[in-house]
């Protein structure tokens, strides 16, 4: 080994001892034979920024520095210097957890701990309250990394959650049609969901907690009629939805839903959005035609309710009174309601509710020393009095105001009487026409050409001829006499037209194949129908007034699609004949039967 190879192996050991030293080197404060404090200096700090930094820390007895900080230099330029080159140890204050000491970035954190104080500061080892620096980055950077695991794990329950939902909603999506009618109340809920549906041209409703006003009387008795309607199928809930408005069992799977929390559209099973309505309008219609006492029962409830609303309300908003006790509510209800039973309208219970009220406060202001909640409940009182009072004399009707809250279906009841009153004055009109028409002498009707022979049949042509006249569009050329004839529209519109009776059936047959199929009704009205055939059956195709029509004048068959032609026949043929004014008229009052029905 030559001694140039020695020279630097002595260099560089010398060169490992001198860091060594430096890297063991300490700061210790006040002295290194009594240590409290402990200057720790960052990598690469310069001598000079060491000497700002010892002065900064240096002092001889706990609660007393050795020089103030605008004695070291400027203030600012200090402090940054101190935090940008060294933290101090308080070797005396050791963390509870790992048993290090505790570590300080200012004189403000050694004056937080409340120890710097001469008599106060440990000078020996003492177990702080209060842990590390480097503890408490430790359990923040634990407690981040529980939260995310928390958050990872929350998204993964949401989502197992959602996909649940999905299911569940398909599941009430995919059920079978509804397999009972619903009562009266579930009846008028159906028909007031689907006029708000058609209104507001939506095929859903709710959330109901998001409605400001209810479809029945009250909110619970929503929620009762509701769960009813989905249990037996007329009703399925939809989107849009979150987790949070539904109920999970412990697996994670969807159990059922808050009523009140969720939108509610027609159950799919009904049909399309056009479709579910119409059906759910005729059966709704049909389940309560023979009902109409139950409905204005219905309605008496209703309004008697509505009264008490505005009784109460009348006295908490105009008067500041107290609410109507809760003893007296159920009187006040049965006096609305009998006096709504023996023929006193809505308009005149809410002028004597508005009179009871006006005069029990009067009472109220002349009589002191009343208990709180006398003045409603003599209003009550009051109330009965002032019904048998005006049992036999004229009474003035005052509207109800905007914010007593009204029911959805009472609207819908009082349409539907109205609607059921028409109807039974159309149906009695039609069946007085029927019974004239068909009570007629048929050898006094006189028809146009009733013996000219021609062949029976519905004037088709050869097939080469029907298909030329279809790729060409060339109407055919009529060689039959004009009659007086009845159509029916898919749209629901009558028509009186004049035409041939080829015309005719090109107006119903050309909807389908081109022929038209003959309805024969019962012989006494000597009315018949074409109607189309073979004709695609679509909702915009659909014909349920001529349906309904057909059904009055004793045809069950269908449904039919298209336009429906309705004729009058001969009394010895089946030729179709010009109808009548008798006819005509019958056939409009079952027009008015059917159009109401299907409104």
């Amino acid at each position: 080994m030559g001694k140039r190879q020695r020279r630097r192996q002595r260099q560089q050991k010398n060169k490992t001892i001198k860091q060594q030293k430096q890297a063991v080197q300490r700061y210790l404060l006040p002295s290194a034979d009594t240590p409290l404090l402990e200057v720790v200096f960052y990598q690469e700090v310069t001598d000079e920024d060491k000497q700002i930094c010892l002065d900064y820390w240096a002092f001889t007895e706990p609660g007393t520095w050795t020089h103030k900080v605008a004695e070291i230099g400027p203030t600012t330029a200090v402090l940054r210097t101190v935090k940008a080159s060294c933290h101090a140890d308080l070797l005396t204050v050791v963390c509870p957890d790992c048993a290090g000491p505790r570590s300080v970035y200012s004189r403000s954190d050694v004056t937080a701990t409340r120890l710097w104080f001469p008599d106060v500061f440990p000078r020996e080892e003492t177990v702080s309250t209060l842990k590390c620096q480097t503890c408490r980055d430790a359990e923040a950077a634990e407690q981040a990394r529980q939260a995310e695991r928390a958050a990872e794990e929350e998204q993964e329950r949401i989502a197992r959650q959602v996909e649940s939902a999905g299911v569940w909603l398909q599941e009430q999506a995919d059920r079978d049609m509804p397999g009972s009618i619903p009562d009266l109340l579930g009846c008028l809920t159906l028909l007031a969901m689907v006029e708000i549906m058609q209104r507001k041209d939506t095929e859903a409703i709710g959330p109901l907690h998001s409605l400001n006003y209810t479809f029945t009387a009250s909110a619970d008795t929503d929620i009762e009629t509701f769960r009813t309607l989905h249990r037996n199928r007329w009703i399925c809930p939809t989107t849009p939805a979150t987790t949070n408005d539904f109920t999970f069992n412990e697996d994670g799977t969807a159990r059922g839903v808050y009523i009140t929390k969720i939108p509610w559209g027609l159950a799919p099973s009904l049909g399309g959005k056009t479709s579910a309505r119409r059906e759910t309008i005729s059966l709704m219609q049909d389940a309560l035609w023979d009902r109409p006492d139950e409905i204005k029962e219905q309605v008496y409830k209703l309004e008697a309710g509505m009264a008490v609303n505005y009784l109460e309300g009348l006295l908490t908003r105009k008067y500041n009174e107290d609410p109507i006790p809760e003893h007296r509510l159920p009187d006040a209800y049965e006096t609305f309601l009998n006096a709504r039973r023996e023929g006193f309208t809505l308009g005149q219970l809410v002028a004597v509710a508005w009179s009871s009220a006006a005069s029990s406060v009067a009472w109220g202001q002349r009589t002191p020393g009343l208990k709180p909640g006398s003045v409603s409940s003599a209003s009550v009182t009051n109330l009965e009095r002032r019904i048998g009072y005006a049992r036999d004399r004229r009474i003035d009707e005052y509207e109800l105001p905007n914010w007593v809250p009204r029911p959805a279906i009472h609207s819908t009841a009082l349409r539907l009487l109205q609607q059921q009153e028409a109807e039974f004055d159309a149906l009695s009109r039609f069946r007085s026409l029927r019974q004239q028409v068909e009570s007629r002498d048929i050898e006094d009707l006189e028809y146009d050409q009733e013996d000219t022979p021609k062949p029976d049949g519905d004037g088709s042509l050869d097939g080469a001829d029907f298909l030329e006249q279809l790729r060409t569009r060339t109407p055919r050329e009529s060689t039959e006499p004009p009659i007086t004839y009845c159509l029916v529209t898919p749209g629901g519109d009558l028509e009186f037209r004049t035409e041939p009776p080829d015309k005719m059936r090109d107006k119903v047959g050309l909807v389908g194949s081109g022929y038209v199929d003959r309805v024969v009704l019962p012989e006494q009205a000597r009315v018949h129908a074409y109607v189309a055939e073979l004709v695609t059956a679509s909702e915009d195709k659909a014909n349920p007034v001529a349906d309904h029509m057909l059904r009055l004048l004793g045809c069950y068959d269908g449904p039919f699609y298209g336009p429906v032609s309705f004729f009058g026949i001969g009394r010895r043929g089946m030729r179709p004949r010009g109808l009548d004014a008798d006819q005509q008229e019958m056939l409009r009052a079952a027009y008015e039967v059917a159009r109401s029905k299907d409104l």
